[in-house]
């Protein structure tokens, strides 16, 4: 696979602007860590030739199944260690994107998404099938499981570009592993982690060993409780504001009867508690065409305009099992894991009044808790059995090999509400509201055997290959029932069968500079989308609904170096992938369509709906990754991370609303009526359009830059150290031209004193202390409303219903997403 010459000298002139903008933001805040590090090389220099010891910790991982360095494996990883977690009061996996350069994590009370090396994976467009795959202690774990509440936590490692013929699923962008603290066989001990903090709550972590049969049996137990004020929003309609509140506990025990064999149980449950209101500004600040709002609202007001919050809970139980048996000259191992999910969830955002037009319009209390109700189950099983040598075989050859088994199953029901109004659009004429139900269900299962075989070639060349053979299959069914009659409108049933590789080299040229190039493939299956719910869907409407699996190939090149004996570490990484049929989501509120529904077997008018339509897309990503870290003296270490991506889609058919003009290029705004669309489309439901641009809303780069300095302090030990985020210029939906995102910095601080025997610490910290605010995104278009105006026509029988026309009522407030703001607050730990 060649990489293109011009997507070359494009890269590199991205590159050259991305890092000129990045020294131009740096500032004087953010050059001070390095003023300080630069100004210790020489203080370094001379430890070094004095004796004294002042390294960098030696990091492992298990990227590739075994423990091994973090300098030596031939993987582009970022790893973030318990202590870390500790340091920077990182109380959610979330909050790990402002540590990873590159990295982009949202929670979502029923569909989180994340994004690594240009894609973005969203599980409205993928299920179970991400692009950055999830595991928690060897095992598969869903996204929705995976980004919640952080606790006891040994490391997470971030492994980029593809994964699967050594752990796990087959993932394009990357792999995220958790694991959890496991027992200690001899020590008795623990914690107790108490913070609180200034958005509204406060976070409570604890954990205890026991030691229940020296050297060979042993349990721990930690749990967590938390509370907060969520995004801060609250709304200016009623007395409701989003909060969190979370709980969760988990149980491990550990048992080794003997030298070879081990033994690692674990169960879990958390049980999150959201009420989330959507933030809102007026909608002629962006557009001054359009009519002012009943009250101003501007985005630093963090305000909602909605009567009822988003009330979402989760109960989520895991439990899993490692066993590994030593067998001399290999290891079997053996993980398996079972998930069970149930969420319950009513929202203004699905089929609701987001923008408050109901009641801004007519006052009438009945119209204020619209909003879709859903309840939804999903479990999961996984096992997966290899083997793997434990020395190398021959003096060379090091051997994996193995086989998965994973099932998941998802069933939602949902009750879809609309406004009835009767002949005319009146408050006088409101007639109730209909609820349409609506089931949805899920399951996969993959059977997937892989072999991986590392061959070193002489001291200083090793060559891996992988292979992983995948049989899949997939169904899903949407039914609706309306009036009694249920419709099945959408059935998806297909298998699969496909084979991936990784090829990487390696070659170390001394004991401090190692390179490496892999090429690998990658696959997901296809997929069917749920949330078109017209009984008579046209074909190129169906085209974005069901989509054929996604194919991808990669190459990267790497260079991981250590610098002054180990006190400085420079790791690089550049890579291109192409994709083949990627499931590409609409953004934002999605594409206006036509939809048709049924009433007593009576065809209603056809109404103007929108749905975020998913197109089978080739993109292009290129990109490169630079990680560096110094410790600069016994007490001062530096840190710094840097990522660019850039995917782009290339000459894709997209869904895209085309008909305001219909002139092929995605409009920027605007409520098509039903005509507009037949019009625009030719007599179809829904627009299309040929595209190249932007496949992932998250900014083009990101860089992370780390410091902490610690001294003596009346007998104890003190500290200062801070975290600087900075995030580049994005560009959210190409065709929504308010929504772009300037580039901003946020700024984290930490202060505290610790025993120095470890005993206990205080801290106390400021996350964004400077009080950054900047809108995330902006829709194109105000917040609308659906509604149903029904017609009386029968002489007969004048209350017989004998069709509606359906409308779409369009408020004056447009949503909007922020930053987090600004949190203060102080945490306390002591260690028994």
């Amino acid at each position: 696979m060649q990489v293109p010459k011009p997507r070359i000298k494009s890269m590199l002139q991205e590159i050259r602007k991305a890092r000129i903008n990045a020294n131009c933001r740096l500032g004087g805040l953010l050059l001070v860590p390095f003023i300080i590090a630069t100004s210790n090389i020489g203080t370094a220099a001379e430890a070094v030739s004095e004796g004294k010891e002042f390294t960098i910790e030696e990091v492992l991982v298990t990227a590739r199944r075994r423990d091994e360095s973090l300098q030596e494996v031939p993987v582009s990883v970022a790893v973030v260690t318990s202590e870390s977690i500790d340091k920077l009061n990182i109380r959610k996996l979330e909050d790990m994107q402002s540590v990873v350069a590159g990295l982009t994590l949202e929670e979502n009370s029923i569909a989180p998404s994340s994004s690594l090396r240009g894609v973005r994976f969203d599980t409205f467009a993928s299920g179970f099938n991400p692009t950055v795959e999830f595991y928690l202690n060897d095992s598969p774990i869903v996204s929705l499981a995976a980004i919640q509440a952080l606790f006891d936590i040994g490391q997470i490692e971030v492994l980029r570009g593809p994964q699967g013929t050594l752990r796990g699923r087959a993932s394009p962008s990357g792999a995220i592993t958790i694991t959890t603290q496991k027992p200690d066989l001899q020590e008795l001990g623990g914690y107790v982690d108490l913070t609180s903090s200034s958005n509204g709550g406060g976070n409570a972590k604890a954990a205890i060993n026991l030691p229940l049969v020296e050297d060979k049996v042993a349990m721990r137990f930690a749990g967590f409780y938390e509370e907060n004020d969520g995004n801060g929003v609250r709304s200016i309609n009623s007395t409701d504001r989003s909060d969190y509140t979370g709980e969760g506990y988990r149980a491990s025990f550990r048992v080794e009867p003997t030298d070879v064999l081990s033994i690692n149980l674990m169960h879990q449950k958390i049980s999150p508690d959201r009420k989330t209101l959507f933030q809102m500004e007026s909608a002629n600040i962006a557009d001054p065409s359009l009519a002012a709002s009943p009250r101003t609202i501007r985005s630093g007001d963090r305000l909602a305009v909605t009567n009822y919050a988003e009330q979402s809970s989760q109960d989520m139980a895991r439990s899993g099992v490692e066993i590994a048996l030593d067998l001399g000259e290999f290891t079997l191992n053996y993980s398996g894991s079972k998930t069970d999910i149930k969420v319950r969830r009513k929202t203004p955002y699905e089929s609701g009044d987001l923008g408050d037009f109901f009641d801004a319009s007519y006052n009438n209390p009945a119209l204020d808790n619209i909003g879709q109700q859903l309840s939804g189950d999903t479990s999961g099983r996984s096992h997966e059995i290899r083997v793997a040598s434990n020395e190398p075989l021959a003096g060379r050859f090091n051997v994996i090999a193995g086989l998965l088994i994973q099932d998941n199953n998802s069933e939602n029901d949902i009750l879809n509400p609309t406004a009835l109004f009767a002949q005319v659009l009146n408050p006088a004429t409101f007639a109730g509201k209909t609820l349409t139900p609506i089931t949805s269900v899920t399951k996969s299962k993959e059977k997937s055997v892989f072999a991986n075989v590392t061959w070193d070639l002489t001291e200083q060349d090793e060559i891996s290959l992988g292979l992983r053979r995948i049989m899949f299959e997939a169904m899903s069914s949407v039914d609706l029932t309306s009036q009694g009659v249920t419709t099945r409108v959408s059935n998806f049933d297909e298998d699969w069968a496909e084979t991936i590789y990784l090829l990487s080299y390696r070659h170390q040229f001394t004991d401090e500079l190692m390179a490496y190039a892999t090429a690998g493939s990658s696959w997901r299956p296809g997929i069917s989308v749920v949330g078109d719910f017209s009984v008579t869907p046209s074909a190129r409407e169906r085209s974005f609904i069901s989509l054929e699996p996604e194919t991808s190939d990669s190459i990267e090149f790497g260079v991981k170096s250590t610098w002054l004996d180990r006190r400085l570490t420079v790791n690089a990484a550049a890579f291109y992938q192409q994709f083949e049929d990627y499931p590409y989501r609409a953004p934002g509120n999605g594409v206006n369509y036509i939809s048709t529904s049924t009433r007593d077997g009576v065809n209603f008018t056809d109404t103007v709906a929108q749905f975020n339509f998913v197109s089978a897309v080739p993109i292009n990503v290129y990109g490169i990754e630079v990680e560096s870290g110094f410790q600069a003296s016994e007490n001062l270490s530096v840190g710094a991370l840097f990522s660019y991506s850039k995917g782009e889609i290339d000459n894709g058919t997209v869904a895209c609303n085309d008909y305001l003009p219909a002139d092929g290029q995605p409009d920027s705004g605007g409520s098509p009526s039903v005509s507009d669309i037949r019009n625009g489309t030719g007599g179809d439901t829904v627009g299309a359009c040929v595209v190249n641009y932007r496949s992932n809303n998250a900014p083009l780069w990101t860089a992370t830059f780390s410091s902490e300095y610690s001294f003596p302090f009346v007998g104890l030990e003190a500290y200062v150290r801070g975290l600087v985020t900075m995030y580049g210029n994005s560009e959210n939906d190409p065709s929504n031209p308010i929504d772009d995102v300037d580039a901003y910095n946020t700024v984290n601080a930490y202060a505290g004193i610790r025993d120095p025997e470890g005993k206990w610490e205080v801290m106390f910290y400021g996350k964004n202390v400077l009080d950054t605010e900047r809108v995330s995104y902006r829709e194109a278009s105000p917040a609308t409303a659906d509604y149903q105006v029904l017609q009386f026509g029968n002489p007969g029988n004048p209350t017989q219903v004998t069709g509606a026309q359906g409308g779409t009522g369009v408020s004056s407030y447009r949503q909007i997403g922020m930053n987090a703001q600004r949190e203060l607050g102080i945490n306390f730990r002591y260690n028994f």
